[in-house]
């Protein structure tokens, strides 16, 4: 049985090493795939699901004075988030706010978490999860 296969059978991803484990005990078995999966569903509700990389993205956003630049002019007011989807019938990005551990990873790998010279959308043209505007907060 192929991981992909396992996967689209028992309807959640795995990891390659999670896979491993699983293939040696279905290729031990006698069982066909599906009734394979159905018997090892139980423990499959025990291991946890891999983490997916998160689509992080900067959003430009306005400072105090409403502008987007600093004064200087040569840096834009950022904050990052994740990018989860499009709203078709709107067109805004749906973005959803980081966590502490995403921003530490962040700051680790080097970003300026407040000022980019560059952004990938503005605030006014995002919509959080619920599909409501985005309101800055100081």
């Amino acid at each position: 049985m192929m991981k992909n296969e396992f996967e689209a059978l028992a309807k959640r991803e795995v990891t390659d090493e999670q896979f491993e484990a699983i293939e040696k005990l279905y290729m031990s078995s006698t069982l066909d795939k599906q009734d394979f999966v159905k018997s090892i569903r139980p423990m499959l509700k025990t291991i946890p699901e891999p983490e997916k990389e998160k689509n992080i993205k900067k959003m430009c956003v306005r400072d105090r004075s409403g502008f987007r630049k600093t004064p200087n002019g040569c840096w834009f007011h950022i904050r990052y988030v994740e990018l989860v989807d499009i709203d078709v019938k709107t067109g805004k990005y749906i973005v959803k706010a980081l966590e502490d551990k995403d921003f530490e990873k962040l700051s680790n790998e080097g970003c300026d978490l407040h000022y980019s010279t560059d952004f990938d959308f503005d605030y006014m043209k995002c919509i959080d999860t619920q599909h409501r505007e985005i309101k800055l907060t100081a």
